[in-house]
């Protein structure tokens, strides 16, 4: 007789069981749909699509802006720059070589190796905390430049002073593409 209200009770507790799993997985359901309006929502309201701001440099901050990179000479669309709080992303329209002679030597080297190394002597010196420092960390797709991530550029001037950089190396590297 203990033998059956025993069996009887483990039949009611996964009675309750299947009830409960059941139930979870509707309030699951209905938080996928609920996620899914809300992307929706998010994706249509944005300037940046939904899915490239989860997939943002997170140590950049607050997403501040977006501005378009376009041509002096026929207003061609050549990238865009994320300004967050913390920095900024820059993505080319269309990726190209990580060794073109315009980005190398004078993107990279001059401009952002300068601001690198006049930060870095403000941390040698005891003026500027390493974390405050000018950086950069160039994305790539094999050995094409997808997206260029630059902390700290501190000030209005220097930004300005990136994107006309960034603006006569890509009109560069077009008017290269274009001739050949």
């Amino acid at each position: 007789m203990d033998n059956t209200i025993d069996v009887k009770r483990l039949l009611e507790l996964r009675d309750r069981l299947d009830s409960r799993i059941k139930e979870l997985q509707e309030e699951l359901n209905l938080l996928n749909e609920v996620k899914s309006v809300l992307d929706d929502i998010i994706k249509s309201q944005s300037i940046v699509p939904a899915t490239e701001l989860v997939s943002r440099p997170q140590d950049l901050g607050k997403l501040v802006e977006t501005r378009e990179i376009r041509s002096r000479i026929g207003n061609e669309l050549l990238g865009t720059v994320e300004v967050y709080e913390n920095g900024v992303n820059i993505k080319p329209i269309k990726p190209f070589n990580k060794d073109n002679t315009a980005f190398r030597r004078f993107f990279r080297d001059k401009i952002l190796e300068g601001f690198k190394q006049e930060d870095d002597k403000l941390v040698k010196d005891g003026q500027l905390r390493r974390e405050e420092a000018f950086s950069y960390e160039i994305k790539l797709d094999g050995d094409n430049v997808v997206s260029v991530i630059i902390k700290n550029y501190r000030s209005d001037e220097r930004l300005r002073e990136i994107i006309r950089a960034l603006r006569w190396t890509l009109e560069r590297i077009l008017k290269e593409e274009g001739g050949e």
